[in-house]
């Protein structure tokens, strides 16, 4: 849909993007409520909680899209599912699990594989005290509460074990290959954009070999392991930027950490580690905060252990134990989620117990607007400019307002009358078209796009410069 807007870009780009950008966007953990130690809901503001802070980007409405032909489409991610959550009607090992993945036909498809344990996890909402009763309500029908789904991702630290997830409250661990059932859950799509459209891209797990149910290492080829597919965005080599102010930027999800992993310099219990978090300045920076669970989630990798981070890691004093996130586990309120870095398994603990540490972060995307913005671009004619920008998404987006400015760095003066309305959805974006007739021929004029959502909240997008010129007859 393109929308004119006739009131009074082809050239380069000069920036578009978001501040702390990295090669992939994490996403929220969905949680909007805040809780003391008790486990009452208590007002957000200041507490430094996940339900205060949001970080990460929003999720799609709808969050996931029924194909009608067996399947569904994660619109937050862009995978497939079963729209059957036990469509083997029962439990399996490991290797019947990814045996009947890789001969699985449904939909036109025949791609189907076992997820990897980042795919699995992507599935959780923190927000809810059960997130298989969520799912089902979401279209998705059969999500089992009473037990653990296969991953196709083994434990680096004991390879006849592989990981698993426990899509009643998110749960993540790991278990025998060969004598212990679970369910599957079969998925298709992986790559960024593999499935046409997603809002964001999962990252690889880090996870390169592949073993038998013995742990014994095998060829990958036609195992259908998470060693062979690798499906997810690759990691940014170097994975970690030094900043050389006791920071360090983890340049796969642009997230700033700090480079000692034990500030405090021992346990701490829940609200200790929030108010630790909250009043920590460092580097300059006062904004620092205790993660939530899926950006302590986001520095494992899955192919090491003790501790199960990256290879070659410049982090100093990091604990093979638990961290705490700021994310409160819904089902009892009086828990909140920690990492276990040894291993990297996702479980929670009582919020006033002591033994956790804090690893504090800043950093990622906020508020409920996202905007993915495709172009934005700004056109020369003859006394005029066209700008154009289009969206692949929009989610909470009120609308757009221009600015122009007579030099780059000068001062940017809004010049639409009124708020340019938002025509696109979570789902699917849209052109748009400002037409700048109040301008002067052989003069570089400069444009930034600022885009508001709903609660008032904007972010500025460029800026993209034109030179009009007389061209004669048009």
């Amino acid at each position: 849909m393109k929308r004119i807007i006739c009131l009074t870009m082809m050239v380069t780009v000069l920036m578009v993007g978001l501040a702390f950008a990295g090669t992939v966007d994490l996403p929220r953990t969905g949680q909007t409520i805040c809780y003391d130690t008790s486990g009452s809901v208590i007002p957000c503001p200041l507490t430094g909680q996940d339900g205060e802070i949001q970080a990460g980007v929003a999720w799609p409405e709808p969050r996931f899209t029924d194909n009608s032909d067996g399947t569904m489409t994660d619109n937050l991610t862009g995978l497939m599912w079963t729209k059957n959550a036990n469509l083997p009607s029962g439990y399996k090992t490991w290797q019947q699990a990814l045996d009947y993945c890789n001969n699985l036909t449904l939909g036109g498809y025949t791609d189907w594989r076992l997820p990897n344990v980042n795919e699995l996890e992507s599935l959780i909402n923190a927000n809810e005290a059960e997130s298989s009763t969520w799912l089902n309500a979401q279209g998705l029908s059969n999500v089992q509460a009473n037990n653990y789904y296969w991953s196709s991702t083994t434990c680096a630290s004991n390879p006849g074990y592989a990981w698993i997830v426990y899509m009643w409250d998110g749960s993540v661990g790991y278990d025998y290959k060969s004598s212990h059932n679970h369910y599957v859950w079969p998925v298709r799509g992986g790559q960024c954009g593999s499935l046409d459209h997603s809002v964001i891209c999962l990252p690889k797990t880090g996870q390169t070999k592949c073993y038998d149910t013995a742990g014994l290492e095998i060829p990958c080829a036609l195992t259908g392991q998470d060693g062979e597919i690798q499906a997810g965005v690759a990691w940014p080599e170097p994975r970690f930027t030094d900043n050389g102010d006791d920071t360090m930027t983890d340049n796969l999800t642009g997230l700033m950490w700090t480079k000692n992993a034990s500030l405090p310099g021992g346990y701490q219990t829940w609200q200790q580690a929030l108010d630790y978090c909250n009043g920590l300045t460092l580097a300059e920076y006062s904004d620092w905060r205790l993660p939530n669970r899926k950006e302590l989630y986001s520095l494992q990798d899955f192919s090491r252990y003790n501790p199960a981070l990256p290879a070659g890691h410049p982090f100093t004093n990091v604990q093979a134990d638990y961290y705490w996130s700021s994310t409160t586990y819904a089902y009892y309120l009086d828990y909140a989620w920690f990492v276990y870095m040894w291993s990297g398994y996702v479980d929670f603990g009582t919020k006033s117990f002591g033994s956790r540490y804090v690893w504090p972060v800043r950093g990622g995307s906020f508020g409920p607007t996202v905007i993915n913005l495709s172009s934005f671009t700004a056109t020369p004619k003859a006394g005029k400019v066209i700008v154009e920008w289009t969206t692949t998404s929009e989610i909470d987006n009120a609308g757009f307002n221009i600015y122009r400015a007579e030099s780059e760095k000068g001062e940017y003066l809004k010049i639409n009358s009124s708020l340019i309305p938002a025509e696109g959805n979570g789902t699917s974006g849209a052109t748009y078209q400002y037409v700048d007739n109040e301008v002067r021929n052989r003069k570089t004029h400069y444009y930034k796009l600022e885009d508001i959502d709903l609660n008032g909240t904007s972010t500025m997008h460029g800026p993209v410069s034109a030179e009009p010129r007389r061209l004669g007859r048009e």
